[in-house]
């Protein structure tokens, strides 16, 4: 007898998660646990002063103490803690603004692909449109206009990123829509709520989620990029981006943990992140590719 669909699902995804996806997932589960188990993986408070220790060495370096592992910035604020609650911070913005820019990009995508004629084509050129303006200029607009905040900062990221979705659905949903299944959907009166939510919807669903696992790393250097500029996130509050801002001017003196570490974490994420999808793109979706 064939094994249930979960089963299938168990086999599959114990045959996904060997060699580098489970490098991946292994970094990912990391950085997932000290984002939820921020207050008791920081050991101090991020935002606590300590003039008599600013610019402590990390404990790997001459006069480094366990008091403060990776030491301190130019405040004497712990950076091991502002790095762990700066990740916080960027994931709880990258991942919000990829669910936004996913589930727009998914609608625009399945609509153009589905209807064809001049919704396909109505649709194709707001996405060329956006996907030609230079998301930098963008950001630096919309956040020079606005107060910068989580909020306008999801919505500038998810702008950056539908469409990706767009144009990697669209291509999935025009070769369904010509499917034996649709057309059969058809022949049976389905309306198109139905035959989109019911047939098209669920294929894409696996393409959406790989995609989106390997969009989050590309939010998360975008939000960085900007947090780093002055155009994100604001003191007092910190995401990595601020956290390595918070070091460039002491480069020059020798003191470079303060802006080397927190890229270290997001090498990490990033690398976590990357293995994981392209490693359960390969298992579950062989077909999609971002070229």
């Amino acid at each position: 007898m064939p094994a249930p669909a979960t089963g299938r699902v168990r086999a599959t995804l114990r045959e996904a998660l060997t060699g580098a996806t489970l490098v991946g997932a292994i970094l990912v589960a990391v950085v997932l646990i000290m984002v939820v188990a921020a207050p008791l993986v920081a050991i101090h408070d991020p935002v606590q002063q300590d003039v008599t220790h600013r610019l402590a060495a990390p404990v790997f370096m001459p006069g480094g103490t366990w008091r403060h592992p990776l030491g301190t910035d130019g405040l004497g604020r712990d950076l091991w803690a502002r790095m762990v609650y700066g990740l916080r911070t960027s994931l709880l913005i990258s991942v919000p603004a990829v669910a936004v820019a996913a589930a727009l990009g998914v609608l625009i995508g399945i609509a153009a692909g589905y209807f064809g004629g001049i919704v396909n084509a109505i649709l194709m050129r707001v996405t060329d449109v956006q996907m030609a303006f230079p998301f930098i200029i963008l950001g630096i607009t919309l956040l020079s206009v606005y107060s910068p905040g989580p909020v306008v900062l999801i919505v500038v990221l998810s702008l950056s990123a539908w469409p990706v979705y767009a144009r990697i659905i669209r291509s999935i949903a025009l070769v369904d829509a010509g499917s034996e299944y649709v057309l059969a959907a058809r022949a049976m009166g389905a309306s198109h709520w139905r035959i989109i939510t019911r047939y098209l919807l669920r294929n894409v669903a696996i393409s959406m989620l790989i995609l989106s696992t390997l969009d989050v790393a590309a939010v998360i250097i975008l939000e960085a990029l900007l947090s780093f500029l002055g155009l994100g996130i604001q003191p007092p509050g910190m995401s990595l981006g601020t956290v390595m801002a918070d070091g460039k001017d002491y480069l020059s003196t020798g003191i470079w943990w303060i802006t080397t570490m927190p890229g270290v974490l997001i090498l990490i994420t990033l690398l976590g992140l990357n293995l994981l999808g392209d490693g359960l793109q390969g298992t579950f979706d062989p077909r999609l590719r971002r070229t």
